[in-house]
């Protein structure tokens, strides 16, 4: 009897990053147009999701794609615990709802030129990337995560810590890093 072997990395994890485009990268090209409003893609987190679905087209797997908006109420503590800055919770619970559609539309447009061929998932929520990105990579049980490096300087990793090098030691699965800045060797 023969045992069957797993498709390696049969399910990846992919954390885009994303933010509203600055009139140059409108006037470039670089950004797309979602819900009226133009938005930029890291490039590390489009050559994540390249590495990705290259490796989901080899072994036939699936992606889950995953934003992290902020967590308006963490925001209450630079307001002052005195202060009444007017948000209630559902006023809070709206626009986390809101930055989830606007976000999912976001990773769908993305995916549209990149994942032909390939099952796609999507997944955005409010947190702290760290936490939500090892949260996903459980929920999903990924074989593998596929993570853009943010570009900070090492400076700054050194005194912050980088969400990557924390992804890579706390994560369960193997974790691809795609640097901030291409390569342009060879």
């Amino acid at each position: 009897m023969t045992a069957t072997k797993a498709t390696p990395f049969a399910r990846i994890l992919v954390p885009i990053d994303f933010a509203a485009a600055s009139d140059e990268e409108i006037e470039s090209g670089h950004a797309l147009l979602v819900d009226n409003q133009y938005i930029d893609y890291a490039p590390a987190s489009r050559r994540a999701l390249d590495v990705a679905a290259s490796l989901a087209r080899l072994s036939g797997g699936t992606i889950r794609l995953l934003h992290v908006t902020p967590q308006l109420n963490y925001n209450a503590l630079y307001a002052g615990a005195s202060r009444n800055i007017g948000l209630s919770g559902e006023v809070i619970n709206e626009v986390h709802q809101a930055a989830r559609a606007t976000s999912l539309t976001a990773l769908q447009t993305l995916a549209e030129g990149s994942c032909d061929g390939i099952d796609v998932e999507y997944e955005a929520r409010p947190g702290v990337a760290l936490y939500a990105i090892l949260e996903e990579a459980e929920a999903f049980d990924a074989d593998l995560i596929v993570l853009a490096a943010s570009g900070r300087s090492r400076v700054a990793r050194f005194f912050v810590g980088s969400t990557a090098d924390r992804v890579i030691r706390q994560a369960e699965c193997p974790v691809i890093v795609i640097p901030a800045v291409a390569d342009d060797h060879g």
